[in-house]
């Protein structure tokens, strides 16, 4: 997933993003006990993004409690708080109520994407 402007060329083109998943189904089957997910790949199928608590999170190497590894942004530390009490924390709740996370889903990182509107929501609380 590119995260940087003039990275765009790392990113997988169709015929790449195909092995990718069949590579992935392959997986599945062979270790059924195990969950694997594919992201930004899997959010289609999965209602939208899947960050800030609504499938997943990101925990930094310092504590913080950031709604995806693409996203660093935090109000929330889980050393200090705990998982439970993290994922109440208003940033999360903002993120998922706003409709960047679990919204239309286009393929690519939305949080990513409107880098500017997280970091407005994060500043306003």
């Amino acid at each position: 997933m590119p995260s940087e402007a003039g990275t765009e060329h790392l990113a997988l083109d169709e015929t790449g993003i195909a092995q990718m998943d069949a590579n992935l189904e392959n997986l599945r089957k062979e270790f059924a006990d195990v969950i694997f997910l594919s992201f930004p790949g899997d959010e289609k199928a999965m209602g939208g993004c899947l960050a800030a608590g609504r499938g997943f999170f990101h925990v930094g190497p310092d504590g913080r409690a950031e709604a995806c590894p693409f996203s660093p942004y935090s109000d929330s530390n889980v050393v200090r708080k705990g998982l439970k009490e993290t994922l109440k924390f208003p940033f999360f709740a903002k993120l998922r109520d706003s409709g960047l996370v679990g919204g239309e889903h286009t393929g690519g990182c939305t949080l990513f994407e409107y880098e500017d509107q997280v970091k407005t929501m994060l500043n306003r609380i």
